[in-house]
């Protein structure tokens, strides 16, 4: 039997979680290499060799390495076009589709991390922006299409749905009706529901200590 050209380097409870929905989302056969983070396995020199940073997500693409979300995202979309998460490059829908992929990591993260640390950040001085800001740009996205590009989804939702069921999920985003119906019809989606299913069975593997 010929093993998977895709090998997804994942632990529970961590932003990889994302990059396992979109490989359900992809169709394509992959390996799961995990591991709990108290192992520090991304710690060590082989992991370091893959991705510098030693984080999950990783994943392996044959024998090429790629990291950070966004990247994954974008990679693996227009790789197996046949899974319809990507416009093509030339489709009038291609530059929003790369402004929300960005925007779930460059945007989303911090403002997220600014309402949990109550960090004090003047808007004018950092890429972005600010909480309400964000929030005034995602409503309208999804208030009256189901997905970021219309009718039809893509890895960017993947992105920004993850980070919008995060923070619904530990109080970091207003729970508005509009971004509660955005994470129902995400929660809806099959292969949401079986990354889901990984995860927990993953997380029962590895257990939080304590």
């Amino acid at each position: 039997m010929t093993s998977p050209a895709l090998t997804l380097y994942y632990a529970p409870r961590t932003r990889s979680r994302t990059a396992l929905w979109l490989l359900e989302e992809l169709g394509q056969p992959y390996a799961l290499e995990s591991f709990d983070m108290a192992s520090g396995r991304h710690r060590q020199p082989d992991f370091l060799a893959l991705n510098p940073m030693g984080k999950v997500p990783l994943v392996m693409d044959g024998a090429v390495p790629v990291s950070e979300l966004g990247a994954i995202a974008i990679h693996l979309a227009d790789r197996f076009p046949q899974a319809g998460l990507a416009p093509a490059i030339d489709h009038p829908h291609r530059p929003a589709y790369l402004r929300w992929c960005f925007f779930a990591s460059a945007i989303m993260e911090p403002c997220l991390a600014e309402r949990f640390f109550k960090w004090q950040v003047p808007d004018s001085t950092v890429a972005w922006g600010s909480y309400d800001r964000m929030m005034a740009a995602l409503q309208p996205a999804v208030a009256d299409s189901p997905w970021l590009l219309g009718d039809a989804f893509s890895a960017a939702d993947v992105l920004v749905g993850a980070a919008v069921d995060f923070g619904l999920t530990f109080g970091a985003i207003e729970k508005t009706p509009t971004l509660l119906a955005y994470q129902a019809r995400l929660a809806a989606r099959p292969a949401y529901q079986r990354a889901d299913a990984i995860e927990a069975r993953e997380s029962t593997r590895f257990p939080r200590n304590g």
